[in-house]
């Protein structure tokens, strides 16, 4: 007689589906840091964090779309080599594929937002 799998229980579903952003989120006053919290074969989920001054580089990805979610903080987003877009909390961006984008936190507060990628993973970044 075959036994049954265990239901996970709500504990489970937690640790698997649910993420707090001030648990996820580590800064480093040197550099910018990524902070992955999910991968599965379609999507990621990292908590990106910035000190004032600090950048996220430019660059793009031939095979997902990068969307970003600003939830602390101010600063500029670049969708291409040439321009700059301000930026701060409540706002999202989106980069489709092979879309240039960065963003450097110009404000005088810790800027942080989640990203998203979704697409054809594992993605390729194209640095500018």
């Amino acid at each position: 007689m075959e036994k049954e799998a265990a239901l996970p229980t709500v504990e489970d579903m937690i640790k698997e589906r649910v993420f707090e952003i001030d648990k996820i989120a580590k800064f480093d006053p040197h550099v910018a840091q990524k902070n992955y919290f999910y991968e599965t074969d379609k999507t990621v989920g990292a908590v990106w964090c910035l000190e004032p001054g600090q950048d996220l580089y430019l660059h793009s990805h031939s095979n997902v779309d990068d969307i970003w979610v600003c939830m602390q903080g101010e600063g500029v987003y670049y969708p291409d080599l040439e321009h700059e877009i301000p930026i701060r909390q409540g706002m999202v961006l989106l980069a489709k594929p092979n879309q240039i984008h960065g963003m450097r936190n110009t404000g005088t507060e810790r800027f942080v937002f989640v990203g998203f990628a979704a697409g054809a993973l594992p993605m390729d970044i194209t640095r500018y």
